[in-house]
C-alpha cells in the first residue's frame, strides 16, 4: 500500500535533529517521526500520486476549468463565516494559530472558501460572466486517522461561478461521472438531494426541529446539541442508536418551494437524459452550512465506511456572504488518497514510472573525475537522466549504487579510457558493453534513449 495512504500504524519518514531528545543512557538522539495522521509520499509512489492528480486535472481541463493556486492558510474568520461556526470542521477540526501580530489564522480545511476569497479579491467573480476555476493541494483537519482519511490530505476541486442554471449543476456532475468511468471506479453510486433555498429551508428547519424534539430521548448527546445549533447536521449522524429516528425524519424535498422543486426536477431530468444513474438520499446534507439546492456525493462501497470519493453542491449566496457580488456557485472536491485506493482496487493506478536514472557514470581513477563530470552534464543536456558516482574506486560499489538507483546503464572511465578519450557503457539488463568516444555524446544519448524507451 502506498506510503501516503497506509494504516495509522505505518511509520513515517525519519528525520534526525540535533535538538531531538536522546534515549536514556544511549547518547543517541531519538528519531522524530511524522505527526499522527500525516504521511510521507516516498518514491516511486510520489510520481504515481502526481500522475493521479494530473490525470484528474486533465479531465477538468476538458470542462474548461483553469487552475488557481491557493495559500495553505487563511484568516480563520473566512472558514467560520463560510463553513459555519457550528459545524464539526470549525468547532473541532480546524488547525488554528495566531501569528506574531496576534491575527488568528487557520490551515485550510477545504478549498471552496479559499477559492471564493481569491475570486472576490481578484475580481474574477462577475455577475455578467461564468468563470470556471480548479484547485488542488493539501487540506488539514484534526480527525481520527483512517484508511483514506488523514489529518493532512489532498484534494482536487472545481468551482463554477456566475449566472448559473440547473444545467450547470448537471454539467459538472457529468464531468465527475467521466472520472468514474475513466478510472474504472468500482461499485460507485451517485447520491443526490436538494437542500432548498433561503425561502424554503427555514420552513423545513422548523419542521425538523419539531420532529427531533419529539424524539429527543432517542437521540445521542451530540444530536441533542445539534438540534438547537445546527439541526440539519443531525441527519448526518452515524450513531446506530439514532438511525431509526433519522430514517423516518421529515424529508427536506417535501418542504421545497416551487422554485427549488423546479430546480431539482430539472437536475434529475437532465441527469436521466445523459444516462447518469443516481439515488435520492434525503439525509444527504453534507458537513458545510453554505450548501443550497443541489447536493451530491459519489460513493463506493469498495472503501467501507469511508465511502465518499467526490462530493459537492450548489452554494448560492456564499459569494455575497464573503463580501463579493451576489452570484451563484456550484462545485465539488475529490480526495486524491481515496482515488488512489479505489484505482488500486480497480487495477487502474498509473503504471510505475520509468527508472529515475538511465545512466550512472563512474570514474575508476581520481584523474577521470573531470571527464565523468562533463559526461554527466552533457547527458543531462541531451535529456538523459544521469548521475555520477564519485566516492569510491571500486567497480563493485558502482554496480551496487547503480542497482539502488535502478539505473539502466553504467558508464566508467579508467586509466586506459582516459588515455584513449573513450568511455565504456554497460547495459545492466543485457550485460552488453560498448566503447564510445567521449566526444560522441549524441550517439551515446541516442543509444541509451532507444534502449530505455523500447524496454
Amino acid at each position: 500500500m502506498v506510503a501516503c495512504i497506509s494504516s495509522e500504524e505505518t511509520e513515517g519518514f525519519v528525520l534526525l535533529s540535533k535538538n531531538a531528545p536522546k534515549r536514556e543512557g544511549s547518547g543517541v538522539s531519538s528519531p522524530i517521526r511524522a505527526p499522527r495522521g500525516v504521511k510521507d509520499i516516498i518514491p516511486p509512489d510520489a510520481i504515481r500520486f502526481e500522475k493521479i492528480l494530473k490525470e484528474t486535472e486533465e479531465i477538468l481541463a476538458l470542462g474548461g476549468f483553469q487552475k488557481i493556486l491557493l495559500p495553505l492558510f487563511e484568516s480563520a474568520a473566512l472558514f467560520s463565516r463560510s463553513i459555519g461556526g457550528a459545524t464539526d470542521i470549525v468547532e473541532k477540526e480546524m488547525y488554528t494559530f495566531s501569528d506574531k501580530g496576534g491575527d488568528l489564522f487557520a490551515l485550510r480545511p477545504e478549498g471552496t472558501a479559499s477559492l471564493l476569497r481569491a475570486a472576490i479579491e481578484h475580481r474574477l467573480a462577475d455577475p455578467g460572466k461564468i468563470v470556471r476555476l480548479s484547485y488542488a493541494g493539501p487540506m488539514f483537519r484534526h480527525e481520527r486517522p483512517q484508511a483514506g482519511r488523514l489529518r493532512q490530505f489532498h484534494q482536487i476541486g472545481a468551482e463554477i461561478l456566475g449566472p448559473l442554471t440547473p444545467s450547470d449543476d448537471v454539467d459538472l456532475i457529468a464531468l465527475i461521472h467521466r472520472m468514474a468511468e475513466a478510472f474504472s471506479i468500482p461499485s460507485w453510486t451517485l447520491l443526490l438531494n436538494n437542500m432548498g433555498c433561503p425561502a424554503c429551508r427555514p420552513v423545513y428547519r422548523e419542521t425538523l426541529v419539531g420532529y427531533l424534539k419529539q424524539h429527543e430521548k432517542d437521540l445521542c448527546e451530540t444530536c441533542r446539541h445539534r438540534t438547537d445549533v445546527n439541526p440539519l447536521r443531525v441527519l448526518d449522524c452515524k450513531t446506530p442508536s439514532c438511525q431509526a429516528v433519522l430514517e423516518t425524519a421529515p424529508k427536506i424535498t417535501d418542504s421545497l418551494c416551487d422554485r427549488s422543486r423546479a430546480h431539482f426536477g430539472q437536475v434529475r431530468e437532465e441527469l436521466e437524459g445523459l444516462g447518469i444513474p443516481y439515488t435520492l438520499s434525503h439525509r444527504l446534507v453534507r458537513g458545510l452550512d453554505y450548501y443550497t439546492e443541489t447536493t451530491f456525493e459519489f460513493v463506493s462501497d469498495a472503501l467501507g465506511a469511508q465511502s465518499t470519493w467526490a462530493a459537492g453542491g450548489r452554494y448560492d449566496g456564499l459569494c455575497q456572504e464573503l463580501g463579493g457580488p451576489d452570484i451563484p456557485g456550484f462545485g465539488f472536491a475529490a480526495g486524491i488518497e481515496r482515488l488512489w485506493l479505489l484505482r488500486e482496487k480497480a487495477g487502474t493506478l498509473p503504471v510505475s514510472p520509468s527508472p529515475p536514472l538511465w545512466l550512472t557514470v563512474f570514474p575508476l581513477i581520481p584523474e577521470a573525475r573531470p571527464s565523468a563530470l562533463r559526461l554527466v552534464r552533457q547527458m543531462r543536456n541531451l535529456s538523459v537522466p544521469s548521475a555520477g558516482f564519485f566516492g569510491s574506486g571500486k567497480i563493485k560499489s558502482a554496480f551496487r549504487q547503480a542497482e539502488r538507483d535502478a539505473s539502466r546503464f553504467l558508464a566508467f572511465i579508467g586509466e586506459d579510457e582516459l588515455a584513449a578519450g573513450t568511455v565504456q557503457v554497460k547495459n545492466l539488463e543485457t550485460g552488453e558493453q560498448t566503447s564510445y568516444a567521449l566526444k560522441e555524446c549524441s550517439r551515446i544519448a541516442e543509444d541509451i534513449r532507444n534502449a530505455v524507451l523500447s524496454a
